[in-house]
């Protein structure tokens, strides 16, 4: 079976975490054997331009004009396809994508199109599903769903609602997506999983007990993420005389104010801002904690959770979209979102009973879940369908 395989985000030097979920789920799909994958890469972070943003817009369209089409074969049953253009906001012109489309030629026509993302992936997608006639798949990862950019005076979007309503199946990671897109569109999604690599992500072998509650956070630092709960939610906990560490990796727009913050609240000895953390950073990182915790005000799923519980780590996060589907006693606690005093108070109950979890039990439930052999057969019977229908 060959699969033409869409991201709507794609990394690339200057931002190499931009859409990486997606090329591993190709990876681990071809790893396993599902499919021949094709992955198509126009540079879809690294040439969007932004007018608000003149300088790196050059840059960008500087890079475009030096760029070159091409083939990269990545590994067995994968391929990528480089087709440089030029993008921008969707607001104008459906952000350049139809003359993406229009330069697209499937000269070797796959059995099916999986776009990560309606808009532009699905988008995408569902033009050449109508020139080509082949079925195409779309799996949603967008939360809060839809992006306030694909809504006109309350009414979403011709290039959101019409591949939704055209796709053969509409996959969604969590339930709580699931709702919000039949809440919009009366398209009923399946939900599927993100997938985790848990060959990487591994327990240690040689952990020592820390000498007091180690905390491990991993997040952009933006409002979003829930950053200003959770250092409220620390300075309680410290005020109640909790002995812990919160070790946070990441950064972003408030890295400089978040540090302000830290050193005014005299938070110094409780808090190490890590910075951006490659995969095996924070893999350590998740091996040394004794419990993650994850403050978002707003998640579709949430890769960091599965990467903690893959290391056998008890989570601690808010209900705040996918979280809900992952977490369970077995695994950590679920706290109400944007709410400090809920998440010191679950920081104080798992200081005191996080040895308790057992992480391999907390691993096993994780591979039986989220692993790539796991998802990729979900993925795979999709795929089989949609090809047994046509």
């Amino acid at each position: 079976m060959k699969i033409l395989f869409i991201p709507s985000w794609y990394p690339y030097s200057e931002n190499p975490y931009a859409g990486k979920f997606f090329v591993e789920q190709a990876k681990a799909l071809a790893k396993q054997g599902i499919a021949e994958i094709t992955l198509l890469n126009w540079g879809q972070n690294e040439f969007q331009i932004q007018l608000r943003k003149p300088i790196l817009s050059l840059k960008k369209y500087l890079r475009y004009k030096s760029s070159k089409a091409g083939y990269n074969a990545i590994c067995q049953n994968l391929i990528e396809i480089s087709l440089p253009h030029l993008s921008w906001t969707s607001r104008l012109q459906n952000g350049n994508i139809d003359s993406l489309i229009n330069k697209l030629e499937l000269k070797d026509k796959p059995d099916l199109i999986h776009a990560q993302v309606t808009f532009p992936a699905g988008y995408i997608a569902w033009k050449l599903s109508r020139k080509y006639n082949i079925p195409f798949v779309i799996t949603e990862h967008s939360g809060p769903f839809p992006f306030k950019e694909y809504l006109l005076d309350g009414v979403l979007l011709d290039i959101v609602s019409k591949p939704l309503m055209a796709a053969n199946h509409v996959l969604a990671v969590s339930t709580h997506l699931a709702n919000e897109i039949h809440n919009e569109t009366g398209v009923t999604a399946k939900v599927i999983p993100n997938m985790v690599d848990t060959d990487f992500y591994l327990p240690s072998e040689e952990h020592s007990k820390n000498e007091c509650f180690r905390l491990f956070s991993l997040s952009a630092l933006t409002a979003s993420k829930g950053i200003w709960d959770l250092l409220e939610a620390v300075n309680m906990a410290k005020q109640a005389g909790i002995r812990f560490k919160l070790y946070w990796g990441g950064d972003g727009s408030l890295r400089k104010p978040l540090q302000r913050k830290i050193d005014s609240m005299q938070l110094q000895n409780w808090i190490t801002l890590l910075g951006n953390l490659n995969p095996a950073q924070s893999l350590l990182q998740y091996q040394q904690c004794d419990c993650f915790v994850m403050p978002s005000r707003i998640e579709s799923f949430s890769m960091v959770i599965i990467e903690a519980l893959a290391c056998g780590k008890p989570v601690i996060a808010t209900n705040c979209g996918g979280p809900a589907d992952i977490l369970s006693p077995l695994n950590g606690i679920l706290v109400s979102k944007a709410n400090p005093k809920a998440l010191s108070s679950a920081i104080n109950t798992m200081a005191e009973t996080y040895d308790k979890y057992s992480a391999e039990a907390i691993r096993k439930d994780c591979i039986s879940r989220f692993s790539e052999p796991v998802v990729s057969k979900m993925i795979g019977d999709i795929y089989q369908q949609c090809c047994t229908i046509v």
